[in-house]
């Protein structure tokens, strides 16, 4: 019984090692269900428009800080006790031309300016006798000049020699020489009285009333608040365009409205870091302040060119023309740009350029399905 049963055993082990064999061997073979193909993406109708070259105006920006074209830094050029005048020298303060904007002590320095002119009073009395008597057709201007010098008041100019020899004879006297010393001493003690050198404001004081000014040492700044101007920087391209004595409007985003202006000069000169040239735009108008940031705007003429959007443009100077029934990229120069549009000359007239390429458009393409649009779904811009 016992082999009978072993048998039995072995015969379903062997047939269902053969049915696994057999349904391996079939998977192999079986080929696998192919995907199905996806369709490539067809390109829609694109908008086109046609070339016609001619004079266009592109409106031109430019922005920077407006600064006062008359504007000073005020220097010590002596030193003393820093002293207001008649009005503070505050920030905000106003004063016309002529007008007293400080003083700094000066009376250690007076004394010794007056002690000099009674030195040279002292040697003219003592040369006058011998004027008298060596030039007497000369004594009586001399006489006059004599009686009405006074030390506390400016120095009056020495009468003119009438001769070389009257000249020499002073000169060798030293007259001359003590003169011109204390014209200078003079002229020195006017620096400790700064006075305005046109009407306008403070609009910076460094120091404190009481102060120790030492020579050298900047006390403040002086600014008149009517003229400005703008400094800006455009590109090499740009600058040809702009010509001085041209109008311009400004506006900023501070203020309502706008402000008039001129170009007054285009720097001939190329910043080398930035490659950019500096044009300058005077402005005046009693809404602005020193320091306020505006723009300026322009519309430059530009020749036998035509505008496109700057997003069309592909490597800065290639944009997607139709020719015939083909995709061609047609190289361009730039003549100017503003914003988000281009004025570019090199397309012929009649070009059909592509308003809005589509993704994977490619230079040499069949042009075809782009085109089935009737000539009336071309449009302009």
């Amino acid at each position: 019984m016992r082999p009978k049963r072993f048998s039995s055993i072995f015969a379903a082990l062997a047939v269902l090692l053969l049915g696994f064999a057999v349904a391996a061997f079939l998977s192999r073979k079986q080929t696998p269900p192919e995907k199905p193909a996806m369709k490539s993406a067809a390109f829609q109708p694109v908008a086109l428009d046609t070339v016609a070259n001619g004079r266009v105006l592109l409106p031109f920006e430019m922005s920077g800080s407006i600064e006062a074209l008359r504007k000073i830094e005020i220097y010590a050029e002596v030193p003393g006790i820093f002293r207001d005048a008649s009005s503070p020298f505050r920030e905000g303060t106003w004063f016309r031309k002529g007008e007293t904007l400080l003083l700094l002590d000066d009376a250690v320095y007076r004394n010794s300016v007056l002690a000099e002119k009674s030195r040279l009073l002292s040697q003219l009395t003592l040369v006058l006798p011998d004027l008298i008597i060596d030039f007497p057709e000369e004594s009586e201007k001399w006489k006059a000049y004599v009686g009405a010098f006074r030390i506390d008041s400016p120095l009056s100019p020495l009468p003119a020699p009438s001769s070389d020899r009257e000249r020499n004879y002073l000169a060798a006297r030293g007259i001359y020489d003590r003169f011109y010393a204390v014209r200078s001493m003079e002229e020195t003690l006017d620096r400790y009285r700064i006075t305005a050198p046109f009407d306008g404001q403070v609009i910076l004081s460094a120091l404190n009333p009481g102060t120790l000014v030492r020579t050298g040492q900047k006390i403040g700044e002086f600014s008149a608040s009517a003229v400005y101007e703008l400094e800006a920087t455009v590109g090499l391209r740009d600058a040809g365009f702009l010509e001085p004595d041209s109008p311009v409007t400004l506006f900023s985003e501070d203020i309502d409205g706008t402000f008039s202006g001129v170009v007054r000069r285009v720097n001939k000169a190329i910043s080398p870091s930035t490659q950019t040239v500096s044009v300058y735009i005077e402005v005046a108008d009693a809404r602005l302040r020193d320091g306020m940031f505006l723009t300026a705007r322009q519309e430059i003429s530009v020749d036998s060119a035509y505008v496109v959007p700057r997003r069309l443009l592909r490597e800065e100077n290639r944009v997607f023309v139709i020719e015939g029934s083909v995709v061609a990229l047609r190289t361009v120069r730039v003549a100017a740009a503003s914003g988000d549009r281009a004025a570019v000359r090199g397309l012929p007239d009649g070009s059909r350029i592509v308003l809005d390429p589509p993704g994977g458009m490619r230079e040499g393409m069949d042009a075809t399905p782009l085109l089935r649009r009737t000539s009336s779904g071309e449009k302009r811009k």
